[in-house]
């Protein structure tokens, strides 16, 4: 049985690397696939779970956590071709609140629903911001102004309030997109998106039927 660090590797080529408990993979360890796909991370009786990085071998890479080789929880999905998304997901979609952003300076920002746009959020095109609604994905309306959103945004999850009024710069330094950006890594840049109520604190003191 194993326990401790081992390595693994399999007649396709597949190989772990990393700790085991009772035989079984549990702990930090990384996983290559046949195809070049790596994950690197936390593991629980076999299962991916905890946080970890995924690379795809098309260039795509998941950041974020876990649970029972699903992405679930915070994370940061990013595209090679310059798009990226942070925000929560639930069962490998997107769920909860996050910020989609697409590189020619767009953004979307709002909840999410089994991988779709659902339900109050924020379009900004070209520096111009609008509100709405949407559902299933498919936007329903435009509200006439911030005021009339934020309102509604009340009566849902006013901790995000900041987030929504924040400026196509401030959008970039949390989604770490500002090339001249000093700050730290990725991943840690962007956790206290997590906290919300923190980084709300301390600001104190897609096209909407393009597919996401």
């Amino acid at each position: 049985m194993q326990i401790g660090i081992g390595y693994e590797l399999w007649n396709d080529s597949s190989s772990y690397k990393g700790e085991y408990k009772e035989g079984k993979k549990s702990g930090i360890g990384s996983y290559l696939w046949q195809d070049g796909t790596n994950y690197m991370g936390e593991w629980n009786n076999n299962n991916i779970e905890g946080f970890g990085i995924y690379k795809y071998i098309d260039g795509r890479q998941y950041i974020g956590e876990w649970k029972n080789n699903q992405m679930h929880g915070y994370g940061e999905f990013i595209w090679v071709e310059g798009k990226k998304y942070i925000g929560f997901y639930k069962n490998d979609k997107k769920e909860g609140f996050g910020i989609y952003y697409w590189p020619n300076d767009r953004f979307f920002v709002g909840f999410w629903k089994e991988g779709k746009q659902n339900g109050v959020g924020k379009f900004i095109k070209d520096d111009v911001f609008k509100y709405g609604v949407w559902k299933n994905g498919k936007r329903e309306k435009w509200f006439k102004d911030e005021e009339e959103f934020i309102q509604e945004l009340k009566k849902k999850n006013e901790k995000y309030t900041f987030l929504f009024k924040s400026d196509i710069n401030k959008l970039k330094k949390y989604m770490d997109l500002d090339d001249n950006s000093e700050e730290e890594s990725e991943y840690e840049s962007n956790k206290d998106f997590k906290n919300v109520e923190d980084l709300n604190n301390k600001n104190e003191q897609s096209e909407e039927e393009e597919e996401v």
